[in-house]
C-alpha cells in the first residue's frame, strides 16, 4: 500500500525505537494523525529538546540538566555506599524502592565481546578513578542484571578493584531471575535484592 512519504518516514524512525516494532510504530503514527490537540508538535519539540536540556552528571553519570545531578548534589545521601548499575533506568529502578540511600555510578552498558563493547566504552575507568579518590566508601555494590555479560562485567570489576579496593564488594541477592533486567523487576524484588545484598 502506498502512503505519504512522511507516514512512512515516521513509521521508520518509531521502529527503530528499542521494543517498537513496525505494527506498534504504524499505530503510534495513525495515532498522532487523528489526534487534532497539537500532540505530535508536542512530542517533536519534548524530542528536540531532549540532548539539548541533558547532560550527564561529572560524578555518577546519571542523566541531568546540571553537571552534578540531584542525586549527587544531596548531602544527605550516604558516601560510605556505592552502588554501580549498567543504565540510568536500573538507577531509577532502584531509587523507586526507597531502601537504598547511598550514591550511585552508572556505566552506560555492560562488556560485550560480541557487540564490541570494551570496557573503555564504559564508564569503568571513572569508576576506577572514583574509587581510587575517595577514602570513605566503605562498600561497593554491584546491582547489575542477572545477563552473561552482566556477570562478566562484574567480575572484570571485582578483579580490578581488588588492589584498590580493600573494603567489602557485595552483588543484589539472587531473587533476580537468570537473564533479568533491574528496570522489569517488581518492586518488592528489588526491594529484597539491595537488602539482602550478599558479598561478591
Amino acid at each position: 500500500m502506498s502512503l505519504p512519504k512522511a507516514i512512512t518516514d515516521a513509521i521508520e524512525s518509531l521502529s527503530d525505537l528499542p521494543g517498537i516494532g513496525s505494527r506498534s510504530a504504524e499505530r503510534l503514527v495513525f495515532s498522532l494523525l487523528k489526534n487534532a490537540s497539537g500532540l505530535d508538535q508536542k512530542i517533536s519539540q519534548s524530542i528536540g529538546n531532549l540532548r539539548r536540556g541533558t547532560v550527564e552528571c561529572g560524578i555518577c553519570h546519571h542523566f541531568a540538566e546540571h553537571k552534578t545531578c540531584s542525586i549527587c548534589a544531596n548531602p544527605s545521601r550516604d558516601e560510605k555506599l556505592l552502588c554501580v548499575v549498567e543504565s540510568p533506568l536500573d538507577l531509577i529502578a532502584l531509587e523507586r524502592t526507597h531502601e537504598y540511600k547511598g550514591r550511585y555510578h552508572v556505566l552506560h552498558g555492560v562488556i560485550s565481546p560480541l557487540n564490541k563493547v570494551s570496557p573503555s566504552d564504559l564508564r569503568i575507568t571513572e569508576l576506577f578513578k572514583r574509587v581510587q579518590d575517595s577514602e570513605g566508601i566503605e562498600e561497593i555494590i554491584l546491582a547489575l542484571s542477572g545477563t552473561t555479560e552482566s556477570d562478566a562485567t562484574a567480575m572484570y570489576i571485582a578483579r580490578e578493584l581488588a588492589p584498590i579496593f580493600h573494603r567489602k564488594i557485595s552483588r543484589l541477592s539472587r531473587g533476580i531471575p537468570s537473564g533479568g533486567d533491574l528496570d522489569y523487576l517488581d518492586m518488592g524484588t528489588l526491594s529484597r535484592a539491595i537488602t539482602e545484598r550478599r558479598e561478591f
